[in-house]
């Protein structure tokens, strides 16, 4: 049987802290759906947020549900929605590159750890919907039971940036 997996990126946000649209900085989501396309993923969706960000992305597009008042709210929605194996990446992985969206999609189910040692879960590959805690309320809740995905010489990769000050963590010039 062959396993289909597909991206979600996240880019609906507001990205208040970092005081602009993360979804744009720094290669954007354009960049990651390019390090997706790379790598072994076989679909990309891009969670715009609200119906009027979808002209900011090309590809595939799905603005949020109406019904959905939260981020949990709109993964436990797409979940449901996609049959496939699924890798969820927040746009603000400014340092992921193909080399570590494979190596997420080679786990069955994982929660990647960046390079703090810190949790990343809107950054996880599910495979077995049953170890999603459907009853969770936030998204570490929701992610809970799915294993840390620890691999140091790649742990960079799975930081995030929500201040302008974290921009000094980028992986490489070329991505700034």
């Amino acid at each position: 049987m062959i396993v289909m997996t597909t991206a979600i990126i996240l880019a609906g946000g507001d990205s208040t802290r970092m005081g602009e649209d993360k979804a744009l900085m720094i290669g954007g989501v354009s960049r990651l759906v390019t390090e997706c396309h790379n790598s072994t993923l076989d679909r990309v969706i891009i969670l715009c947020g609200e119906s009027v960000r979808a002209p900011l992305f090309s590809g595939e597009v799905w603005p949020d549900p109406a019904e959905c008042q939260s981020i949990v709210e709109v993964i436990k929605w797409c979940l449901k929605q996609i049959p496939d194996d699924i890798i969820i990446i927040p746009c603000d992985a400014f340092n992921l590159d193909s080399q570590g969206i494979a190596l997420l999609c080679e786990q069955r189910n994982c929660v990647a750890v960046d390079s703090s040692g810190l949790r990343q879960p809107l950054l996880c590959r599910i495979s077995d919907r049953e170890m999603v805690n459907w009853n969770g309320n936030t998204i570490n809740a929701m992610f809970n039971n799915l294993p840390s995905f620890t691999e140091s010489h790649i742990a960079h990769q799975f930081d995030n940036f929500n201040y302008r000050s974290d921009l000094k963590n980028l992986l490489s010039p070329k991505h700034r």
